[in-house]
């Protein structure tokens, strides 16, 4: 239930608040309780003597009219009665009726009169909570004081009301302290989720309280590390395939001097084998750092050129879906990584299927071919470098392992994700989700002149 810090915070501190309060009470009880009693006791004698004094001071025939005004009490109330009532007496026998027989009783006049007894009509077992007492003003009336459970203290029900109502009134405030506290940590999830996605993501801000500006600290120099270690392994990979290049020309020179026959051509395949994991190790280095500039990309006439070019092949591929604005990125790149996923789709499925879906956020365009499809456990390895699957798509079947890492490293570049999933009805789907504004932190130089470019045939490869 309370997974989150933020709601684990929540919970602690609104039940360290409704302990607080259960024993603040208790203890303010205990050690003000017996004053907080006699405080009562005494206002209550000094109304008494006072609604005594003014009653036999009006004339009988107003003393009803006058009585309503005076029941302004928390636990009791007068009333009149005739004189000539007979008064049965119940003398105190409870420590606590004496001790407020005897703060009664110095509060009134020596000559009043004051008598206790029981209520009429009173179940025995609420005879304690029940209490009155009569004072004789003349002949006309005497004043009943009605006692309704003077010695109770609040009730189970109310202190758990009055609890409940606090932990409401200040949960809110609980809650956003909460959240403001914790609003640091989220922003640095964020920012390690984008890291995650995104290498080229900014950094973590180093800000907040004490603890949280060291783990920022410490997530940045891994982050540092991190893009170090992935910059000298693309250096590497790149200067490798770079100088294998002269070496396999020589080689391949070498291939064709020789006599015409199978060893001859299974050389010549061999080397030429190399020579295209070579470019894809080349391209695969590229695709980490892009530094091609942004232009404004018309998407439905950049993958109808792609379509068209299909078609001309003998290859079976239509377009659906509609691109509202034209999209900034980095046409060269994209237009690899997308040839990469509609050739993919082509040889594996036989025909493909590309849907464009437009928002003001992001671009999402899904390629979907009629193929055997994947096993679960190998969907998200085939972006490994060099992963080839077994059966249909093997190294039998061309390729170097590499197009699919290339396409992730450059929809990354751009902010997107690409993402592969199984089609109920069969074959293989690749969502590409380009977002409209790149996120700050990417390497992706932008165009001075924004140049649109609505035909992007010559840059095919």
């Amino acid at each position: 239930m309370f997974r989150s810090l933020s709601a684990r915070l929540f919970a602690i501190l609104t039940i360290g608040l409704g302990v607080i309060q259960i024993a603040s009470f208790i203890g303010f009880m205990a050690y003000r309780g017996q004053e907080i009693k006699e405080q009562i006791t005494r206002f209550l004698g000094a109304d008494l003597s006072f609604a005594y004094d003014f009653m036999r001071s009006l004339p009988p025939e107003q003393r009803l009219e006058w009585l309503a005004r005076l029941n302004q009490g928390f636990h009791y109330r007068f009333s009149l009665e005739p004189a000539s009532t007979p008064i049965v007496e119940t003398p105190p026998n409870d420590e606590r009726l004496i001790e407020l027989s005897a703060v009664l009783r110095a509060n009134l006049p020596a000559e009043a009169k004051l008598s206790f007894r029981e209520p009429p009509g009173v179940p025995a077992s609420a005879k304690d909570k029940s209490i009155q007492t009569v004072l004789v003003l003349d002949s006309h009336h005497a004043l009943v004081l009605h006692l309704f459970d003077p010695f109770s203290m609040p009730s189970e029900g109310s202190l758990m009301a009055f609890l409940v109502f606090v932990l409401l009134a200040v949960s809110p405030f609980v809650w956003w302290a909460v959240r403001v506290a914790t609003r640091p940590i989220d922003r640095m999830l964020l920012t390690i989720e984008q890291f995650g996605k995104h290498p080229n993501s900014p950094p973590v801000p180093e800000a907040g309280p004490d603890e949280l500006k060291k783990a920022a600290q410490a997530v940045n120099a891994m982050r540092e590390r991190i893009l170090r270690h992935i910059e000298e392994r693309t250096q590497i990979l790149a200067a490798i395939a770079h100088d294998l290049q002269t070496p396999l020309t020589r080689l391949r020179l070498r291939c064709e001097a020789l006599v015409a026959g199978s060893q001859r051509d299974h050389l010549i395949h061999d080397v030429e084998y190399m020579a295209e994991l070579v470019t894809e190790g080349l391209d695969y280095a590229r695709s980490a750092q892009l530094s091609e500039t942004l232009t404004a990309i018309e998407v439905n006439q950049w993958l109808e050129g792609m379509i068209d070019d299909a078609l001309d092949s003998g290859a079976q591929c239509r377009l659906t879906g509609h691109a509202n604005t034209p999209y900034s990125g980095a046409l060269r790149a994209l237009t690899r990584a997308m040839q990469n996923l509609i050739e993919n789709a082509l040889k594996y499925g036989e025909e493909a299927e590309i849907r464009i879906e437009d928002s003001p956020e992001r671009l999402l365009i899904r390629v979907l071919d009629n193929g055997p499809g994947l096993s679960d456990d190998m969907l998200p390895r085939v972006f490994d470098p060099f992963f080839r699957v077994e059966q249909s798509r093997s190294r039998e079947t061309g390729g170097s392992g590499l197009g699919l890492s290339i396409a992730r490293n450059i929809i990354c570049a751009h902010g997107g994700d690409i993402r592969l999933a199984n089609r109920p009805e069969g074959g293989l789907e690749v969502s590409v989700e380009l977002p409209r504004k790149i996120p700050a932190g990417t390497s992706l130089p932008r165009d001075s002149e924004d140049r649109r470019l609505p035909n992007p045939k010559s840059f095919r490869s």
